[in-house]
């Protein structure tokens, strides 16, 4: 069975880095043939002098150079971890950082996903019928983008702009993107790009993704763990401290949740453009990673973040809440939905795309048109959701949710009628005329059947009924 992907999953090797300037580096970097040394403060603050000194000479490649070493070790430093082995930056023009992120795209992702993509918004009414969700994608990668981090060839794919690049906005250099050489910037964002080629080396980044493919809501709640630890460090370094314990995680959330506003006016035009699932889910493991992150930092410092990676957050509802995390007496975990097998119940016309679970983020941007949208997200414990298309291109789904309490299960039933009634993207144009929806509400559960014919609906509401329910546990390798 083919499993869906968010736009997560589309960026995650070429966003899991974090989207980071990183001006020209080429030929001038070291590339060591073994262990990188381990530097003392003395001998970091020597070659930060040093790229220092080239910097204001212009000689931006080299002090590059040396302020990559001089990082390797104060990322060391901070984590209280070495590096097992050099990292190699490989460097393109703009033009072609596009057209290897295209090709990355090719790799990663066939016709058939990118199709459960683009249908699984449109029929859960995320985005509008008419939206290219795949051309939406490569323009916001390619819009900021100026360099990632290939966890299968473990190397920097970096980026030299081809002539003056025009300043990138606020969140361009949020993410990364630097519209001059800054020496400061340069060292802060050094400082978050090697922190993730770390994680790499020491807990196999490929090999933890793996196991965790067919669950969106996962994937993003373990992307949120990497960034927000990377994007903490950053924050760490730059306040000239390593002790993360005197941050307060609270503080942060109420400074983000001030900044959030400006979000959409910040980025580039497909940014701008994007519907908010595209948006959201873009920041999110960046801003509440980072909360998140601390919350965990806030136990015993850099070690608890270590320990993280042996016990990884299994949901965007955990990343959110930290408190449904952090206690592992009264920890929520989160419930898998297993549908069984409808093909009986439809006609031939009908072909099944796939599915994969939503989760609370995805969910609450669903409902963000919605009054009280976000609270009635709250209370999630588990979904998976199904897509069919029809020889036509007419679409329909099969979506079945779990609630921690008959109320979380009610809250969000209203929600949904409600925003399908307000239809905010002209969703129902994907539906054919004929079509029904059924929701049906068992106690803590929901039961939703959106566009199959009456016959159809109420065969599938029956056997939706039968779904699964167990607990999800992170598959470590």
């Amino acid at each position: 069975m083919q499993t869906g992907i968010s736009v997560f999953r589309q960026t995650t090797r070429m966003l899991a880095a974090g989207l980071v300037y990183w001006a020209a580096l080429a030929c001038c970097l070291s590339v060591w043939a073994e262990k990188p040394p381990k530097l003392n403060a003395i001998q970091i603050e020597e070659l930060t002098r040093d790229g220092d000194r080239l910097a204001d000479q212009g000689d931006y490649l080299a002090a590059l150079g040396k302020y990559t070493q001089a990082y390797l070790g104060v990322v060391s430093s901070i984590r209280g971890q070495d590096f097992s082995m050099p990292v190699t930056p490989s460097i393109f023009n703009r033009e072609q950082l596009g057209l290897e992120m295209l090709e990355q795209m090719k790799k990663e992702y066939s016709a058939e996903d990118l199709l459960l993509m683009d249908a699984s918004y449109k029929v859960l009414g995320l985005i509008s019928p008419d939206l290219d969700s795949e051309k939406l994608i490569t323009q916001l990668l390619t819009e900021e983008v100026a360099g990632f981090y290939d966890t299968d060839n473990k190397r920097m794919v970096l980026i030299v702009e081809d002539g003056p690049k025009k300043d990138p906005g606020w969140l361009g250099r949020l993410l990364g993107a630097r519209p001059t050489f800054d020496k400061d910037e340069q060292k802060t964002t050094l400082t978050h790009e090697l922190t993730h080629a770390l994680q790499d080396q020491l807990y196999d980044l490929n090999a933890m993704q793996e196991g965790i493919e067919d669950d969106d809501d996962m994937l993003v709640a373990f992307s949120s763990l990497v960034e927000g630890d990377a994007t903490l460090l950053m924050f760490a370094e730059a306040q000239g401290s390593g002790d993360i314990r005197d941050m307060d995680p609270e503080a942060m959330r109420i400074t983000f949740n001030l900044m959030s506003w400006m979000l959409p006016l910040a980025g580039g035009e497909a940014y701008r453009k994007a519907p908010p699932i595209f948006r959201d889910s873009l920041v999110f493991p960046y801003f509440q990673g980072m909360i998140f992150t601390l919350s965990v930092a806030a136990q015993e410092g850099w070690p608890s973040v270590h320990q993280a990676y042996q016990d990884p957050p299994l949901s965007t509802e955990q990343i959110m809440h930290p408190d449904k995390y952090l206690d592992p007496n009264s920890r929520d975990v989160p419930r898998r939905v297993l549908i069984p097998d409808c093909s009986g119940s439809i006609s031939q016309a009908w072909k099944h795309l796939g599915g994969n679970c939503l989760g609370e983020l995805q969910t609450t941007i669903l409902f963000k048109k919605v009054v009280g949208g976000s609270r009635a997200a709250e209370g999630w414990d588990g979904d998976r959701y199904e897509v069919y298309q029809r020889d036509d291109g007419k679409l329909a789904m099969l979506w079945v949710s779990v609630w921690d309490s008959q109320e979380d299960a009610q809250e969000f039933e209203i929600a949904y009628r409600k925003m399908r009634e307000s239809d905010p993207f002209g969703s129902q144009a994907v539906f054919a005329t004929e079509a029904t929806r059924s929701i049906v509400r068992q106690d803590d559960r929901v039961y939703i059947v959106e566009g199959f014919t009456d016959v159809e609906a109420q065969k599938l509401s029956a056997q939706i009924q039968e779904s699964q329910f167990e607990e999800k546990r992170f598959p470590l390798p």
